[in-house]
Protein backbone atom coordinates (compact mmCIF):
# COMPACT_ATOMS: atom_id res chain seq x y z
CA UNK A 1 0.00 0.00 0.00
CA UNK A 2 1.14 3.56 -0.74
CA UNK A 3 -0.15 6.33 0.85
CA UNK A 4 -0.07 9.57 -1.39
CA UNK A 5 -0.51 13.22 -1.11
CA UNK A 6 -1.63 15.25 -3.92
CA UNK A 7 -1.48 19.05 -4.18
CA UNK A 8 -4.45 19.43 -6.58
CA UNK A 9 -5.12 23.18 -6.60
CA UNK A 10 -3.90 26.37 -6.06
CA UNK A 11 -0.17 28.02 -6.56
CA UNK A 12 1.88 24.25 -6.12
CA UNK A 13 -1.17 22.56 -8.07
CA UNK A 14 0.61 19.40 -9.76
CA UNK A 15 2.98 18.56 -6.63
CA UNK A 16 2.21 15.15 -4.47
CA UNK A 17 4.59 12.70 -1.71
CA UNK A 18 4.68 9.74 -1.18
CA UNK A 19 4.27 9.00 3.11
CA UNK A 20 6.80 6.90 4.49
CA UNK A 21 5.36 4.72 7.34
CA UNK A 22 6.38 5.95 11.10
CA UNK A 23 8.16 8.82 9.33
CA UNK A 24 5.63 12.60 10.26
CA UNK A 25 4.96 14.43 7.08
CA UNK A 26 4.78 18.28 7.85
CA UNK A 27 3.33 20.41 5.44
CA UNK A 28 3.81 24.68 5.37
CA UNK A 29 5.05 27.57 4.00
CA UNK A 30 8.52 27.26 5.31
CA UNK A 31 9.38 26.53 9.08
CA UNK A 32 10.40 22.91 9.67
CA UNK A 33 8.05 21.80 6.59
CA UNK A 34 8.62 18.65 4.73
CA UNK A 35 6.52 19.88 1.62
CA UNK A 36 7.06 23.50 1.13
CA UNK A 37 4.12 25.17 -0.64
CA UNK A 38 5.68 28.30 -0.73
CA UNK A 39 3.86 30.22 -3.19
CA UNK A 40 0.63 30.15 -0.45
CA UNK A 41 0.55 33.14 1.40
CA UNK A 42 -2.10 32.18 2.93
CA UNK A 43 -0.58 28.88 4.94
CA UNK A 44 1.31 29.09 7.67
CA UNK A 45 5.25 28.66 7.85
CA UNK A 46 4.31 24.78 9.78
CA UNK A 47 0.68 24.23 8.73
CA UNK A 48 -0.34 20.75 9.87
CA UNK A 49 1.22 17.02 9.95
CA UNK A 50 0.88 13.84 8.93
CA UNK A 51 1.44 10.60 10.58
CA UNK A 52 1.24 7.26 8.48
CA UNK A 53 2.07 4.12 9.97
CA UNK A 54 1.54 1.60 6.50
CA UNK A 55 -2.01 0.71 7.19
CA UNK A 56 -4.38 4.44 9.37
CA UNK A 57 -3.00 8.10 8.73
CA UNK A 58 -4.12 10.60 11.04
CA UNK A 59 -3.98 14.44 10.27
CA UNK A 60 -2.90 17.24 12.60
CA UNK A 61 -3.34 20.73 12.50
CA UNK A 62 -0.38 23.00 13.47
CA UNK A 63 -1.68 26.39 13.07
CA UNK A 64 -3.48 29.09 13.80
CA UNK A 65 -5.49 29.64 10.63
CA UNK A 66 -7.05 26.26 11.27
CA UNK A 67 -7.29 23.31 8.61
CA UNK A 68 -10.11 21.51 6.96
CA UNK A 69 -10.38 18.11 6.16
CA UNK A 70 -13.55 17.41 3.69
CA UNK A 71 -15.18 20.72 4.30
CA UNK A 72 -14.73 20.68 8.10
CA UNK A 73 -11.98 22.38 10.29
CA UNK A 74 -10.17 19.84 12.24
CA UNK A 75 -7.64 19.83 15.23
CA UNK A 76 -7.19 16.31 15.01
CA UNK A 77 -8.70 13.51 12.89
CA UNK A 78 -8.46 10.28 11.05
CA UNK A 79 -7.29 10.82 7.11
CA UNK A 80 -9.39 8.38 4.96
CA UNK A 81 -8.22 7.17 1.77
CA UNK A 82 -9.84 10.30 -0.93
CA UNK A 83 -9.72 12.59 1.81
CA UNK A 84 -9.80 16.57 1.07
CA UNK A 85 -7.66 18.87 2.80
CA UNK A 86 -7.46 22.72 2.69
CA UNK A 87 -4.80 24.95 4.40
CA UNK A 88 -4.35 28.35 3.11
CA UNK A 89 -5.15 28.56 -0.36
CA UNK A 90 -4.44 25.29 -1.33
CA UNK A 91 -6.17 21.98 -2.01
CA UNK A 92 -4.88 18.57 -1.34
CA UNK A 93 -6.07 15.15 -2.31
CA UNK A 94 -4.38 12.18 0.59
CA UNK A 95 -4.95 8.44 -1.93
CA UNK A 96 -4.33 5.48 -0.60
CA UNK A 97 -2.77 3.14 -3.61
CA UNK A 98 -1.78 0.00 -4.86
CA UNK A 99 0.79 -0.97 -7.83
CA UNK A 100 -1.95 -1.71 -10.11
CA UNK A 101 -2.75 1.48 -11.66
CA UNK A 102 -6.17 0.22 -13.50
CA UNK A 103 -7.90 -1.02 -9.95
CA UNK A 104 -7.65 2.95 -9.37
CA UNK A 105 -9.82 3.53 -12.98
CA UNK A 106 -13.08 5.07 -12.78
CA UNK A 107 -16.19 2.44 -14.01
CA UNK A 108 -16.68 2.80 -17.78
CA UNK A 109 -19.45 1.33 -20.26
CA UNK A 110 -18.21 -1.80 -22.02
CA UNK A 111 -15.22 -0.85 -24.64
CA UNK A 112 -15.55 -2.24 -28.00
CA UNK A 113 -12.67 -5.09 -28.83
CA UNK A 114 -9.78 -3.33 -30.68
CA UNK A 115 -8.63 -4.84 -34.09
CA UNK A 116 -5.79 -7.12 -34.60
CA UNK A 117 -4.24 -4.63 -36.23
CA UNK A 118 -4.54 -1.99 -33.75
CA UNK A 119 -3.61 -4.62 -31.10
CA UNK A 120 -0.45 -5.38 -33.30
CA UNK A 121 0.28 -1.18 -33.35
CA UNK A 122 -0.02 -1.26 -29.49
CA UNK A 123 2.44 -3.33 -28.97
CA UNK A 124 4.83 -2.18 -31.56
CA UNK A 125 4.63 1.34 -30.24
CA UNK A 126 5.01 0.19 -26.48
CA UNK A 127 8.19 -1.61 -27.43
CA UNK A 128 9.29 1.32 -29.46
CA UNK A 129 8.24 3.99 -26.67
CA UNK A 130 9.80 1.99 -23.74
CA UNK A 131 13.46 1.85 -25.35
CA UNK A 132 13.51 5.70 -25.58
CA UNK A 133 15.23 7.72 -23.08
CA UNK A 134 13.96 10.95 -21.56
CA UNK A 135 10.20 10.27 -22.50
CA UNK A 136 7.75 12.62 -21.83
CA UNK A 137 3.99 12.56 -22.69
CA UNK A 138 1.35 15.63 -22.80
CA UNK A 139 -2.03 13.81 -21.94
CA UNK A 140 -5.58 15.42 -22.92
CA UNK A 141 -7.53 14.60 -19.89
CA UNK A 142 -11.09 15.85 -22.03
CA UNK A 143 -10.82 12.92 -24.17
CA UNK A 144 -11.43 10.31 -21.60
CA UNK A 145 -11.60 10.47 -17.62
CA UNK A 146 -9.48 7.51 -17.27
CA UNK A 147 -6.29 9.72 -18.27
CA UNK A 148 -6.91 12.05 -15.01
CA UNK A 149 -7.49 8.96 -12.88
CA UNK A 150 -4.32 7.06 -14.22
CA UNK A 151 -2.47 10.22 -13.31
CA UNK A 152 -3.45 10.74 -10.07
CA UNK A 153 -2.59 6.90 -9.60
CA UNK A 154 0.68 7.34 -10.98
CA UNK A 155 4.37 8.12 -9.09
CA UNK A 156 5.19 10.03 -12.02
CA UNK A 157 5.60 13.83 -12.11
CA UNK A 158 2.94 15.73 -13.91
CA UNK A 159 1.38 19.15 -14.26
CA UNK A 160 -1.15 20.50 -16.21
CA UNK A 161 0.26 23.40 -18.86
CA UNK A 162 -2.65 25.43 -17.44
CA UNK A 163 -1.95 27.67 -14.97
CA UNK A 164 -3.36 29.79 -11.92
CA UNK A 165 -7.41 30.45 -11.99
CA UNK A 166 -7.80 29.12 -15.62
CA UNK A 167 -5.96 25.97 -14.55
CA UNK A 168 -8.27 25.54 -11.37
CA UNK A 169 -11.43 25.93 -13.25
CA UNK A 170 -10.14 23.55 -16.11
CA UNK A 171 -8.36 20.98 -14.30
CA UNK A 172 -10.88 18.61 -15.51
CA UNK A 173 -10.21 18.89 -19.22
CA UNK A 174 -6.31 20.34 -19.20
CA UNK A 175 -3.47 19.04 -21.45
CA UNK A 176 -0.99 17.32 -18.68
CA UNK A 177 2.65 17.07 -18.93
CA UNK A 178 4.05 14.02 -17.58
CA UNK A 179 7.89 12.42 -17.19
CA UNK A 180 7.71 8.79 -17.64
CA UNK A 181 10.47 7.28 -15.90
CA UNK A 182 12.60 4.03 -16.75
CA UNK A 183 10.20 0.72 -16.21
CA UNK A 184 7.13 3.42 -15.42
CA UNK A 185 4.20 1.15 -14.72
CA UNK A 186 1.88 4.28 -16.77
CA UNK A 187 3.37 3.89 -19.53
CA UNK A 188 2.22 0.22 -20.60
CA UNK A 189 -1.06 1.46 -19.47
CA UNK A 190 -1.33 4.37 -21.34
CA UNK A 191 -0.12 2.40 -24.44
CA UNK A 192 -2.65 -0.67 -24.03
CA UNK A 193 -5.57 1.17 -23.75
CA UNK A 194 -5.18 4.99 -25.22
CA UNK A 195 -2.56 4.18 -28.65
CA UNK A 196 -5.28 4.58 -31.35
CA UNK A 197 -7.52 6.48 -28.98
CA UNK A 198 -6.07 10.43 -29.36
CA UNK A 199 -5.18 10.41 -25.73
CA UNK A 200 -2.30 12.67 -26.83
CA UNK A 201 1.06 12.70 -27.66
CA UNK A 202 4.84 11.74 -26.50
CA UNK A 203 8.29 13.68 -26.43
CA UNK A 204 11.54 13.18 -25.89
CA UNK A 205 14.07 15.69 -24.26
CA UNK A 206 16.99 15.27 -21.97
CA UNK A 207 15.96 18.98 -20.40
CA UNK A 208 14.01 19.48 -16.72
CA UNK A 209 10.43 19.15 -16.46
CA UNK A 210 10.35 22.87 -15.73
CA UNK A 211 11.82 23.96 -18.77
CA UNK A 212 10.09 21.42 -20.84
CA UNK A 213 6.95 22.78 -19.57
CA UNK A 214 7.71 26.08 -20.30
CA UNK A 215 8.74 25.71 -24.19
CA UNK A 216 4.74 23.95 -24.54
CA UNK A 217 3.23 26.43 -22.29
CA UNK A 218 3.97 28.88 -25.36
CA UNK A 219 2.15 26.94 -27.98
CA UNK A 220 -1.04 26.81 -26.27
CA UNK A 221 -2.64 29.88 -27.77
CA UNK A 222 -2.51 30.82 -31.49
CA UNK A 223 -3.79 33.96 -33.10
CA UNK A 224 -6.22 33.60 -36.21
CA UNK A 225 -5.30 35.66 -38.91
CA UNK A 226 -8.95 36.57 -39.97
CA UNK A 227 -10.37 37.50 -37.21
CA UNK A 228 -7.02 38.77 -34.70
CA UNK A 229 -8.60 36.39 -32.13
CA UNK A 230 -6.15 34.24 -29.74
CA UNK A 231 -7.30 30.37 -30.10
CA UNK A 232 -6.67 27.69 -27.88
CA UNK A 233 -4.28 25.29 -30.25
CA UNK A 234 -4.60 21.68 -29.67
CA UNK A 235 -1.25 20.35 -30.69
CA UNK A 236 -1.39 17.98 -28.12
CA UNK A 237 -4.19 16.02 -30.07
CA UNK A 238 -2.17 13.49 -32.55
CA UNK A 239 -5.42 14.11 -35.58
CA UNK A 240 -3.97 17.93 -35.16
CA UNK A 241 -0.37 17.53 -35.04
CA UNK A 242 -0.11 15.22 -37.60
CA UNK A 243 -2.03 16.71 -40.12
CA UNK A 244 -0.18 20.32 -39.46
CA UNK A 245 3.06 19.31 -39.27
CA UNK A 246 3.65 18.62 -42.64
CA UNK A 247 2.53 21.59 -43.41
CA UNK A 248 4.88 23.98 -41.00
CA UNK A 249 7.94 25.58 -41.92
CA UNK A 250 11.50 24.85 -40.11
CA UNK A 251 10.82 28.46 -38.11
CA UNK A 252 7.33 27.59 -36.92
CA UNK A 253 8.57 23.67 -35.66
CA UNK A 254 11.51 25.58 -33.86
CA UNK A 255 9.63 28.02 -32.36
CA UNK A 256 7.26 24.77 -30.57
CA UNK A 257 10.33 22.94 -30.07
CA UNK A 258 12.66 25.09 -29.02
CA UNK A 259 15.88 23.69 -27.95
CA UNK A 260 14.16 21.74 -25.27
CA UNK A 261 12.44 19.15 -27.58
CA UNK A 262 14.30 16.51 -29.52
CA UNK A 263 11.31 14.89 -31.06
CA UNK A 264 7.40 14.35 -30.79
CA UNK A 265 6.24 10.56 -31.30
CA UNK A 266 2.65 10.74 -32.28
CA UNK A 267 0.19 7.92 -33.50
CA UNK A 268 -0.67 7.49 -37.45
CA UNK A 269 -3.75 6.95 -38.92
CA UNK A 270 -3.24 2.90 -38.44
CA UNK A 271 -1.53 3.22 -35.42
CA UNK A 272 1.83 3.44 -36.49
CA UNK A 273 4.59 5.78 -34.84
CA UNK A 274 5.37 8.89 -36.53
CA UNK A 275 8.65 10.53 -35.63
CA UNK A 276 8.28 14.55 -35.80
CA UNK A 277 11.46 16.75 -35.72
CA UNK A 278 12.75 20.28 -37.13
CA UNK A 279 13.45 18.86 -40.00
CA UNK A 280 9.97 17.28 -40.72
Amino acid sequence: MRAVLYIVAGPSSGQRVRLVAGEPLRVGRGGRADLIVSRDERMALDHFELTWDGATCRLRDLSRQGTELDGKRVDEAELKNGGWIVAGGTRFLFRVRTDDLRAELPPTPPLPLPSPELLAARREALSLLSREEHLFAILDAARDRRVGALLQACDDEFRSLYEGRKGDVLAEVAPYLVRLQAGSPLLPVLVEDGWGESWGVYLTSERPFKEVRRRLRQSLMVRDEASGKRLYFRFYDPRVLRAFWPTCTPRRRSEILGTEIVSLLVEGTAGEVLRFSRQG
